[in-house]
Parts: structure tokens; C-alpha cells; sequence
């Protein structure tokens, strides 16, 4: 599995692909359609209404997918993009069928975005058609994605199953399993977000390596708040669902009460979500150990600590499985059921099929031995196709023999078990939501009372990091937390901006006068 170090002193940190799990060239239509034909009155999708708990079967479930795709093949035309700005609800299930259905290319919009992010976002992918929902707090976005993108091209996602019933029925079109279907935005270290373009391929057979993996079956109900605007909703979620013909059960955002009464009454056999979110379900007054039927908890996002890991699989009796993936590349590593907690605490897993990795010394670009630290990265048939419209990025990312840097380090042991050790990109991981502080320390200088500033991550109990902000003020300005926190409000999403902050005379520098960022974490300490 790992190659012999050329002058025999010891063994590389690379681990050739596997491919113990056939891949399927379908698309994530041809993925729903199959799943009719298999289970027609099996339930497939189930949400809550108040009280009571509603559902539609396979059966349904694809004759309401393909109203919507007749419903955007009347305003859309095949490879355009769709985007959709929304938390998660019952109609993004359907419209993101649909657009398989249709041909078509989601394209989501963080509900946490600011106004220019998300004019950034429609600028690059020039969507056809613009659905808006609601953001996580219940607050309609139709207006604001008005005066965004237009009135023509806006339309209401709540209100799409009864406009699809209007569409008049017409013949679908036959996209190919290696035809776009998602540009999944990301950040970089620019700040700007990045479109990672994914293909039906990819989206299809990476749910397909979790389920497998996992021993997911048609008789599984998945729980889980993953947000269908990140990687882990919109391709391993969903799509994971809908492949083994289960019940994706919508949560529009997470809450733990809710969280903890859908699994009761949804009888739910999978779960997962960041730490925070697990926690919460551990510590709400209605939670009470050993009364669920939970077959396996994913978590990830960030690290897992030991004694949450522990906690978990006792009250819960069931395995946590951590994965490990990106946008670029969603399943890259994962652990298996019944994993030590110390090896779930402290690795991601091992490589998972289809996927060659190795570790790289950062200067050098040469293979590592193994146990040493360096930049992961990884090649495939299961990677993005590139940045979209962003040649440059894709280039800077993508090596021309097709090893993409993952931008983490980390190191590779004898038995192919992955630890992530830090990101070369700094970035700061609050609640699952990936931060980079170029973008936030940008953001913070076109302020006028500061001259300087350093964004690092601060270990924190609740959301594993918070964002900590080192500010240098130009003389004679005064401007306080307070002041700045309102100031990037308009800029960034709630999640990047810093809560902690420190107001400092001069910050740390190297003697080429860049910042040394470990320094910057020890003045927080």
C-alpha cells in the first residue's frame, strides 16, 4: 500500500488508491429514478409541519423532481446555472433533484453571506434563475435577492412546488455522468470565495464511498442539519440518501431540541454533525441516553475531543465515524465502525477507495517518510474539476499531473492512517464553517482608525475555534470592539467576524516584516 523509499532508509508517506468499491457512471438523477423503480412506496423524504411529521415516498419524490425540471426547462436552458439562497428546507431537496433532472448547475449561496458576497458570487457564475428562501433565523430573502440579482430572474423557493405544477410536462434532457452539476463555493486564501466545479460523477460516487463504507442501507433514516449549501448536505447527505433508496429527513437549521425530537419521532438511524451541534444534543434537557435507535454518528468539521467521542458512543450505543473531505475533493479520508476513541480523537481515518494520497515537504515538494509532517495531498478520479471561470486558482491548485494541495498539513502512518496537524492556509474552523483570516483581516483594514492587524484562531470550548483579531489603531483613532464588530457586519458573515480582540502597540514581525501569526495566539493565551 505504501511505496519503498527509492534508497531503502524507510517508507514514504504515500498511499496508492484502492478501489475495493466499483464506481457508477450515473447521474444523480439516474440515482433517483433507480431508486423509484427499486422502492416506488419506500419513504424518502420526510420534514416536520408543527407537530405532526409529513413525508413523500420515491415514488413521488421523482414525479415532484421532474415537475421542477420541466418547471426550469421553461425559463433555463440545460448547463445553465441555478442558484439558490436559502437554509435548508423540504423544496431545495426537489429543486436540487430537479436541476439533475433538468441538466442544470447548482450553484448555493451561503445564508450567511453578506450582500457583496453574494454579489461576487452571481457575478461569477451568471445564473439564470435565482431561488430565494429563508436564512437561518426564519427572515425571507426574496427582497434583498431582488436588489441583488434582479427582479426578473428571482423566484420564491417556498413556493416552488406549486409553481412546478404549472410547468407543462416535456422531454428531459440525458446529461452525462461527467457533465457539471455543482459549483460548491468555498473561500480562499484571498478571501474571495472560489467555486469548486463538481460533476455528477463525483457528487454520485462520493456519496457512494460514505454509504458503502458506512453500511448504509434502504431501511436507514438520516438526520442530520448539515447545511445543503456545504459539501457535506449537498453531496454527502442528500445524495447519500437518495442513492441507497433511505429517508433524508429536512431540518432547516440546526436546533438542538428540534434536532433531538425529529430523531424520536423520525426514528432516525443516523446522525452526525460538528462537535458543537453533538454536544448540544448531549446537553439538552430533553436528551435521555439509551432510548434511540442511532446505527452510527458522523462527526467532523473540526476536531473531536476524546471524552466527546467516548460520550457519544455510550449514550448513544452506536460508532462515531469521522470523515475528512473538502470542497475540492469531498471524501479524502474517513474512519470505519468500530474505531478505538483514541484513534477517532486524534486521526481522520484511513484513505478511503479510489483516492492516492501523499505527504510533501511545503519547500521542496518531495514525499515525506512516514510520520513525518507535511502538506497532504491527494489525486483522483473524485476531485473537482477545477475552480470554475478561475484558471489561475485551478492552476495554483491542481498540479499538472493531477495531485491537488489540500492546503493542510499532516502525516501518514504505517497503516495509512491520516492526523491533521494544521493548515498551511491558517485556516479557522468555528462551528464547521471554515474562516480564513486573509479575508477578515482585509475586511478590518479598510476601516480608518486601524493600521494593522492579525486574525488567528482561539481554541474555544463551545465552537472549537473563535476568531481572534490583534488590532494596531492609527494614532489619534479610537474604535472598540463594539465599533468594528458593526463595522464588518455589512461585510462579512456573522460567523467571520472576530469575537475576541486585543488592542495592541505594535504586533509580532519577522525580520522581513511579516507577521508571526503563533506569536500573535501566544498574546491571546
Amino acid at each position: 500500500m505504501h511505496n519503498a523509499h527509492p534508497e531503502g532508509k524507510g517508507t514514504l508517506s504515500h498511499h496508492a488508491a484502492e478501489q475495493s468499491i466499483p464506481l457508477l457512471d450515473i447521474t444523480l438523477g439516474d440515482a433517483l429514478r433507480q431508486s423509484a423503480e427499486r422502492f416506488p412506496e419506500r419513504k424518502a423524504l420526510a420534514w416536520a409541519v408543527g407537530d405532526e411529521i409529513d413525508s413523500m415516498t420515491y415514488r413521488q419524490f421523482l414525479a415532484e423532481a421532474e415537475q421542477v425540471a420541466f418547471w426550469l426547462l421553461e425559463r433555463a436552458e440545460p448547463g445553465d446555472r441555478i442558484s439558490v439562497w436559502s437554509r435548508n428546507s423540504l423544496e431545495w431537496a426537489l429543486f436540487e433533484l430537479g436541476c439533475a433532472l433538468a441538466g442544470m448547475v447548482v450553484a448555493a449561496w451561503n445564508p450567511g453571506w453578506t450582500d457583496p458576497e453574494c454579489e461576487h458570487a452571481l457575478a461569477l457564475a451568471e445564473p439564470a434563475l435565482v431561488l430565494a428562501g429563508q436564512d437561518t433565523r426564519g427572515v425571507c430573502l426574496l427582497e434583498r435577492t431582488r436588489q441583488i440579482a434582479g427582479p426578473t430572474r428571482v423566484f420564491p423557493l417556498d413556493d416552488l412546488r406549486s409553481l412546478a405544477k404549472t410547468a407543462r410536462p416535456t422531454v428531459l434532457p440525458q446529461p452525462q455522468p461527467s457533465d457539471l452539476f455543482l459549483i460548491q463555493f468555498t473561500s480562499g486564501t484571498t478571501g474571495r470565495a472560489k467555486g469548486a466545479a463538481l460533476s455528477h460523477y463525483t457528487v454520485v460516487n462520493s456519496a457512494r464511498m460514505r454509504t458503502r463504507l458506512f453500511g448504509a442501507d434502504e431501511t436507514d433514516v438520516w438526520v442530520n442539519p448539515s447545511p445543503l449549501n456545504h459539501v457535506g448536505g449537498a453531496v454527502s447527505m442528500l445524495p447519500g440518501a437518495v442513492l441507497t433508496g433511505s429517508c433524508y429527513v429536512v431540518m432547516n437549521r440546526f436546533d438542538a431540541g428540534e434536532y433531538l425530537r425529529l430523531i424520536r419521532l423520525c426514528g432516525a438511524t443516523r446522525i452526525g454533525g460538528v462537535p458543537t451541534v453533538l454536544l448540544g444534543l448531549l446537553e439538552h434537557p430533553d436528551w435521555v441516553p439509551g432510548q434511540t435507535t442511532i446505527r452510527a454518528i458522523g462527526a467532523g468539521g473540526a476536531q473531536v475531543p476524546q471524552p466527546l467521542v467516548e460520550r457519544l458512543m455510550r449514550e448513544f450505543d452506536a460508532p462515531v465515524l469521522i470523515p475528512y473531505g473538502q470542497s475540492e475533493f469531498p471524501v479524502i479520508t474517513s474512519t470505519r465502525p468500530g474505531e478505538d476513541p483514541r484513534m477517532l480523537a486524534e486521526t481522520v481515518g484511513q484513505v478511503m477507495p479510489h483516492v492516492e494520497l501523499k505527504i510533501v515537504d511545503i519547500t521542496s515538494g518531495a514525499i515525506v517518510p512516514l510520520g513525518e509532517t507535511g502538506e497532504i495531498v491527494i489525486r483522483g478520479p473524485l476531485m473537482m474539476q477545477g475552480y470554475y471561470r478561475a484558471p489561475e486558482a485551478t492552476a495554483a491548485t491542481i498540479e499538472p499531473d493531477g495531485f491537488l494541495h489540500t492546503g493542510d498539513l499532516g502525516t501518514l502512518d504505517e497503516r495509512g492512517y491520516v492526523r491533521i496537524l494544521g493548515r498551511i492556509r491558517d485556516v479557522i474552523i468555528r462551528g464547521g464553517e471554515n474562516i480564513y483570516p486573509a479575508e477578515v483581516e482585509d475586511a478590518l483594514l479598510l476601516h480608518p482608525a486601524v493600521a494593522g492587524v492579525a486574525v488567528v484562531g482561539i481554541a474555544d470550548e463551545k465552537w472549537g475555534q473563535q476568531v481572534g483579531a490583534a488590532v494596531r489603531l492609527n494614532k489619534g483613532h479610537e474604535a472598540g470592539p463594539e465599533a468594528l464588530e458593526a463595522f464588518l457586519s455589512t461585510r462579512l458573515a456573522h460567523f467571520k467576524i472576530p469575537r475576541k480582540w486585543l488592542f495592541v502597540n505594535s504586533l509580532p514581525t519577522n525580520p522581513t516584516g511579516k507577521i508571526v501569526k503563533f506569536e500573535v495566539e501566544k498574546l491571546f493565551s
